[in-house]
């Protein structure tokens, strides 16, 4: 049945990336390759090895299926391939950085791992020669059975640029449906940004002096432009944040861009807008019935740690004093915001305060 099951996988494989088939099918051969307890062995003992071993069977042979799918998967998704007139560089970042290098008829010239993540995706594969799809769905599926994407780290930054501007639009949904599809059986669904990008010498020089791609560069521009808190000094903290955290600060602003921009998806938040207020609310002893007024925003920290943070403002009543928070939207942690300016009287046991009304500037977005 073993031997059933793995040559269903190989065949799913012959259209596709045979190098990466064999290497995780080679890998799922030595997951059975284990001896047979002993008959003089304890019977519970035994039952525990046979049953860690078929787990580990299991998983490996489930990404591989999950793998193998996205590799023959296609003939549902209706969008076909953009056509560009000239060379197209396709960005893929999650925390593996990959740029993609086609041709006219979206044949991959070149594939480049831009850092050392990228290089465990790209173990054992060649993508020079194979079409735009099969590229696409090899790398997705092995960042996936590498544990780079999963259903609770799920964000991707897609960018494009290509000379034939008309197609960047075609590219965005088409490469989001190709990797949307190859989780659509499992039931996962990727958080992506995708954007076009005019990579010009000055963002390219800019993008190898943080050690960055260039999509990832370009989306740090836009950040910092969208939010009147931030400026180019906040471009290197930005540079070291994950690409869920930065989907987090980016999605929360208003709209997207639409003539480039395609956003699709949702990344999983372990703590909510309302548990972040909860958490100051009971890291100061206060209740929600002291509370006049709050704002809640997704900002990056400004306490330089590179991560996405809720900044909570909070007016009490018969207090005329702004108490200000970060709370990690990972773990729920309340830290004090810092702020250039004398404490006021009496403050809570953390955070930061001023005189007056709610401020807006420096936390809110840009319209």
């Amino acid at each position: 049945m073993k031997n059933d099951l793995r040559n269903k996988i190989r065949r799913a494989y012959e259209s596709g990336t045979p190098e990466l088939g064999d290497r995780i099918l080679s890998a799922c051969k030595d997951e059975s390759q284990v001896v047979a307890p002993s008959p003089d062995a304890v019977a519970s003992h035994a039952k525990i090895r046979r049953r860690f071993l078929y787990e580990r069977i299991a998983a490996v042979v489930c990404c591989v299926i999950l793998f193998a799918a996205g590799l023959t998967i296609g003939k549902s998704f209706t969008t076909s391939v953009p056509v560009a007139g000239a060379e197209t560089f396709v960005y893929l970042d999650v925390n593996p950085s990959l740029e993609l290098t086609l041709d006219e008829n979206n044949v991959v010239l070149s594939c480049t791992a831009t850092n050392d993540d990228a290089e465990t995706v790209l173990n054992g594969m060649n993508l020079k020669g194979v079409e735009l799809k099969t590229a696409i769905n090899a790398v997705v599926g092995s960042m996936y059975v590498n544990g780079y994407l999963s259903r609770d780290d799920n964000s991707m930054l897609i960018s494009i640029d290509t000379k034939d501007s008309d197609n960047t639009n075609g590219y965005l949904r088409y490469i989001t449906g190709q990797i949307n599809d190859v989780f659509a059986n499992s039931g996962m669904k990727c958080a992506i940004i995708a954007q076009g990008v005019d990579a010009d010498d000055e963002l390219i020089r800019r993008a190898r002096e943080q050690g960055i791609s260039v999509g990832k560069m370009h989306l740090l521009d836009k950040i910092v432009d969208s939010m009147e808190s931030l400026d180019e000094s906040d471009i290197s903290g930005l540079a070291g944040m994950s690409i869920s955290d930065l989907n987090l600060i980016y999605c929360a602003k208003p709209g997207a861009d639409g003539s480039d921009e395609l956003i699709s998806g949702s990344v999983k938040v372990d703590v909510t807008e309302s548990q972040a207020i909860t958490a100051v609310l009971k890291k100061i002893g206060r209740s929600e019935d002291d509370v006049e007024e709050h704002r809640v925003f997704i900002l990056p920290s400004k306490r330089l740690e590179s991560k996405a943070v809720y900044a909570v403002t909070l007016k009490f009543y018969n207090d005329k004093n702004v108490y200000k928070y970060e709370v990690d939207c990972r773990t729920g942690e309340v830290s004090a915001a810092p702020a250039n300016m004398p404490p006021a009287k009496n403050p809570p046991d953390v955070g930061s305060q001023t005189g007056g009304e709610l401020p807006d500037a420096g936390a809110l977005p840009k319209n």
